[in-house]
């Protein structure tokens, strides 16, 4: 009996491999060869601290899966050239996008490799072999925009909120500033707050830390903002050095009153921790708009093994259904009062049941 069971447990094995600049990590939950999986990213690729980041977390998972990593293109043209080369090989099971931003050059791609089955993350290509999955990531970004206009009306601000975004023509943070700004909007409404939102400003890049850091510096000390809105990928570690700066200058000044931010796709509040690597302590990081990629990513997976593929069809992600929503304030409920986070689950309901319809654009 024990011999046998040992037998069994033989069977589950873990291996990483790693091929010079290309990985390929392999999951074996049984002794038969695994599917292969193909998992393209656009640039700045994994430890983007956003959407990428989070499939990585999914393909984690144990499951008989053998993923194949390639570099991360810099252009849509190399991407395009990149799913060309892995459906034309035959390989793969399953070969999965992440990102809008390569929907018109999957759409062309798999128009020709019909019987290549491909899934995109955060898009929609409308086609047989194509599974996509959506995020309605405007309505947690209305939820944030509530909690930012509360927190900026308080006595130790000055009301004012800036918007730094990371590329201005991201389809998604054309949306989450869109969602923000109407959630600010309906708090200043309902609640008869003194506070004002500046034009976004744009780092211009999802990956440029100098200049996201020199960016958030300003929009505290010289626009004086009471919290800033980041949706801004990897360079989200520019703004924690911008926030870092801008509090020795409230510090010399003698203002007593703290850089806040909030993050977006993925839960990025332990970056605001005294300590982000050992994630405990306040956060000025208050709280992240979060659209669930990680889930979005499993179950697509999970569908192509057990042979039920959706391809052709658009899985959407929501407030209704769990695929989008602002973090739960762990690091922050000393900066955020208690009640502007029952004020934001509040207003999280009015658009589950649809008496709040929130603009994407």
């Amino acid at each position: 009996m024990s011999s046998s069971r040992s037998g069994i447990l033989a069977s589950v094995v873990i291996v990483v491999i790693v091929f010079g600049s290309v990985g390929g990590i392999l999951f074996l939950t049984n002794q038969f060869e695994p599917s292969r999986v193909a998992v393209v990213v656009m640039n700045p690729g994994f430890d983007d601290s956003s959407r990428a980041d989070q499939v990585r977390e999914a393909m984690t998972e144990e499951v008989a899966v053998q993923y194949y990593i390639p570099d991360s293109p810099a252009t849509e043209a190399e991407a395009q050239t990149l799913m060309e080369s892995l459906a034309s090989s035959g390989n793969y099971l399953l070969i999965i996008i992440v990102g809008n931003e390569l929907e018109d050059e999957l759409q062309q791609v798999a128009a020709i490799y019909q019987n290549q089955k491909f899934a995109l993350i955060g898009g929609f290509v409308d086609l047989d072999n194509v599974a996509s999955a959506t995020f309605e990531i405007h309505e947690a970004a209305f939820l944030a925009g509530i909690i930012a206009a509360l927190v900026a009306d308080e006595d130790e601000y000055n009301g004012t909120i800036g918007i730094l975004g990371s590329v201005s023509t991201d389809y998604d943070v054309i949306r989450m500033i869109a969602g923000f700004e109407q959630g600010v909007d309906t708090a200043i409404l309902a609640f008869g707050l003194n506070v004002e939102v500046l034009e976004p400003r744009y780092v211009g890049s999802y990956n440029d830390t100098n200049t996201a850091s020199v960016m958030t510096h300003t929009l505290f000390t010289t626009e004086f903002c009471s919290i800033v809105f980041a949706p801004v990928r990897a360079s989200i570690w520019g703004v924690r050095e911008g926030m870092l700066s801008a509090n020795e200058t409230f510090s010399t000044l003698g203002l007593d009153r703290l850089p806040l931010a909030i993050g977006a796709e993925m839960n990025q509040d332990y970056i605001g921790n005294p300590n982000p690597y050992v994630r405990s302590g306040p956060s000025w990081m208050i709280t992240s708009v979060v659209a669930r990629s990680d889930l979005a990513f499993t179950h697509i997976l999970n569908a192509t093994l057990w042979d039920r593929y959706t391809g052709g069809e658009l899985e959407d992600f929501n407030l209704a259904n769990g695929g989008v929503n602002i973090t739960d304030f762990a690091f922050s409920r000393t900066n955020v009062d208690a009640a502007y986070i029952s004020t934001a689950w509040e207003y999280a309901q009015a658009i589950i049941n649809g008496t709040i319809a929130v603009n994407d654009s």
